[in-house]
């Protein structure tokens, strides 16, 4: 690399330290719950190392363990801030927490602008069995951060943490336990440990709300790779259950519980393995699979996944991957995630790098990815990593993307190294990456964030609803209504209204989109039967009191007083009305009233039931009856009637015939 270029490289990082310095919100994934798998589109991200940290002034080197082995080189932001020990002090606090996104982002920008800004999901690893410090791939002086201290840098600069939590040395006996204590120097029970992670993170993710209010998302993958765990798989075999696989599998469904327990649903449980094809070859990993075989009630988990690195002859194609897809993801309505991907060319260059640009080609693809929709989250493995391939011999595998390589300064751990695209030493990656990420369909942080709504008025009367979108987000231009669920959309405005031809449960569900994200919402409306709402009044009393009102037999509406002028609210319509008394033969009259129409029916005498026959239900003997208007009629006024109410008389009509004049409602109280 030329002095021009490597000075160009050195402001690349320099960018990223003053980027990572402001602080930002987090950004909310939607659940399951509220519409997840309804959404259009993919989150992307990156793995950009271990936590060993930096020993020297570059962002890059090749670092090496204990036994001198090449391992992972990370990508940092601060090298000589991140995790180091500055004197022999333990009790020392980190100068600076870094992860290398900053300068991840800066330059794919460099070769894309704005495509740096689709990078959202960052994972890093966490060894239980040291914490809160971490033993992944770390130079002996140097100190990791908790996970949660590593999370809330991550949401600081827009991203979504991917904690990766290694559980394997919490054992008892030879098997999993999560009640066991870890190594470290305060040790703490696997319990406790998942406890303290819980609620750090939901204290982080409601610290970093979004800016529509609800709480960041965090992913925590528990026990990642599995199946690769001989404390899990000690035959190596998937087929078949033992021991070790039901201790997993309790492990896994403890830790969840906890999780559930103590963070929002917003922090949520990733179970991944490496790559899988079939149902059968995860079954008895699965945290839904009871000791005898059979899928629980509940499946324990919030997202599905497995590590993905195609080889030659290997699976190449998500249709190799379908009976684990449709199993898992699909029929379960889980989202899926590959925790890990790029290439594995077994140390041979050309291979590798075919490989590494038909993948990042493929998969981030929406034609390829729209097939499989359940599919929400995609993480690349960007780090170089020391291997040993099939022959035995240590090789150093370059998965970054998708031709990136590095200059480890002849395997010095305090001379500078750093990545470069081999096709263009100025920049960390090739365009191949940056180009396909841009896609609208791989949503990132400057992405609008959409959520579907909308008020629901229900006019009983009518059996008619009007629908108010209230849905948010930026650039939203397209409604689709399906108020019956059909699954077709009947009307595609912004805001409607429906009448309904009969009365019942319907399913109302609105979705919206702007052209990049889809969103969705379902509400149930009750359209009720019987009656529509009361709007007429009817004056009525009764001597004797207390008989019950009902009106067309089946709708009770109040009881009677002697009060000739008590007001009773009814529906509007023609209907029956009816006086019951125990002791006293039936009264039955009807109305015919629409708003704002009142009848005054007067004080009812109810004949006992010992009367002759000749007085049936109908008879009207005895009744004190008029209408009310609205002006003087010439007529009599019945004792107790209001001061400028007047009454015309009635006394000749029998047998419940209706009274037609009218009032407007709009009367005083009485």
């Amino acid at each position: 690399m030329s002095n021009k270029n490597y000075g160009f490289f050195l402001l690349l990082c320099s960018i990223g330290l003053i980027i990572s310095s402001a602080s930002g919100t987090g950004y909310h994934i939607p659940t399951v719950a509220e519409g997840l798998l309804n959404d259009t589109g993919c989150y992307i991200g990156a793995y950009l190392g271990g936590n060993q940290g930096a020993n020297n002034a570059m962002c890059v080197n090749y670092y090496r363990k204990s036994n001198n082995a090449p391992y992972e080189t990370q990508i940092l932001d601060h090298p000589l801030e991140y995790g180091e020990k500055k004197t022999g002090n333990s009790n020392e606090e980190l100068k600076e927490t870094d992860t290398g996104i900053e300068t991840f982002r800066t330059a794919i920008d460099v070769l894309k602008p704005g495509g740096g800004k689709k990078q959202l999901l960052f994972s890093r690893y966490y060894n239980l069995y040291y914490y809160p410090d971490n033993d992944y791939g770390k130079i002996p002086y140097t100190e990791s951060p908790a996970p949660y201290i590593w999370a809330e840098k991550v949401l600081k600069q827009n991203g979504i943490p991917v904690l990766v939590l290694y559980p394997w040395a919490l054992q008892t006996n030879g098997l999993l336990d999560l009640t066991a204590q870890n190594g470290y120097h305060a040790p703490m029970t696997g319990v406790a440990i998942i406890t303290e992670i819980a609620q750090k993170c939901d204290a982080l993710s409601k610290k970093y709300a979004g800016s529509n209010g609800k709480p960041a998302t965090i992913l925590l993958c528990f026990g990642l790779e599995f199946n690769t765990q001989k404390i899990v798989n000690p035959t190596g075999i998937d087929a078949g259950d033992n021991e070790n696989k039901k201790a997993w599998r309790q492990m896994f469904r403890s830790a969840y519980t906890i999780v559930r327990a103590h963070a929002n649903p917003s922090v949520q449980m990733v179970w991944a393995g490496n790559i899988a094809q079939t149902k059968n070859d995860r079954i008895f990993y699965w945290p839904g699979t009871d000791d005898n075989g059979n899928q629980m009630a509940e499946d324990f988990v919030d997202w599905v996944g497995m590590t993905w690195y195609p080889w030659k002859n290997g699976p190449t194609t998500l249709d190799d991957l379908a009976g684990f897809y449709n199993y898992y993801a699909r029929d379960r309505n889980h989202p899926m995630i590959f925790m890990e991907t790029s290439a594995d060319g077994n140390g041979i260059s050309a291979d590798e790098l075919s490989l590494k640009n038909n993948q990042v080609t493929y998969l981030y693809n929406k034609n390829t990815l729209q097939k499989y929709p359940n599919i929400k989250g995609i993480i690349w493995f960007n780090v170089i990593k020391g291997e040993d391939n099939t022959n035995q011999q240590l090789v150093t595998k370059n998965f970054l993307i998708p031709d990136g390589n590095w200059n480890n300064q002849g395997k010095s751990t305090t001379n500078p190294g750093y990545v470069y695209s081999s096709s263009n030493q100025s920049a960390m990656m090739s365009s191949r990456y940056p180009n396909a990420v841009t896609d609208p369909y791989f949503v990132g942080y400057s992405a609008p964030s959409l959520s579907a709504d909308f008020d629901l008025v229900i006019n009983k009367d009518s059996m008619t609803i009007i629908c108010t979108d209230t849905s948010t987000g930026q650039g939203i231009n397209s409604w689709k209504w399906d108020v019956n669920g059909d699954t077709k959309p009947e009307y595609y405005s912004q805001n409607i209204t429906h009448r309904y031809k009969s009365p019942g449960n319907y399913p109302i569900t609105l979705v919206i989109s702007n052209g990049m994200q889809t969103h969705s919402t379902t509400r149930i409306v009750t359209i009720p039967s019987g009656y529509p709402e009361r709007d007429c009044y009817l004056f009525i009393g009764s001597f004797p009191s207390n008989a019950e009102i009902w009106v067309d037999n089946a709708h009770k509406i109040g009881i009677t007083t002697p009060n000739m002028m008590t007001r009773y609210l009814v529906p509007g319509g023609a209907h029956s009305i009816s006086l019951i008394r125990d002791g006293y033969t039936t009264w039955t009259g009807s109305y015919s009233l629409k708003w704002p129409q009142v009848r005054y029916f007067g004080q009812i005498t109810l004949n006992p039931v010992l009367r002759s026959s000749h007085q049936n239900r109908t008879d009207f003997g005895g009744i004190k009856t008029g209408i009310l208007t609205t002006g003087s009629s010439g007529g009599q006024k019945p004792q107790g009637i209001m001061p400028g109410i007047s009454i015309k008389s009635d006394s000749g009509i029998r047998g419940g015939s209706p009274i037609q004049d009218i009032l407007p409602a709009s009367i005083p109280s009485i």
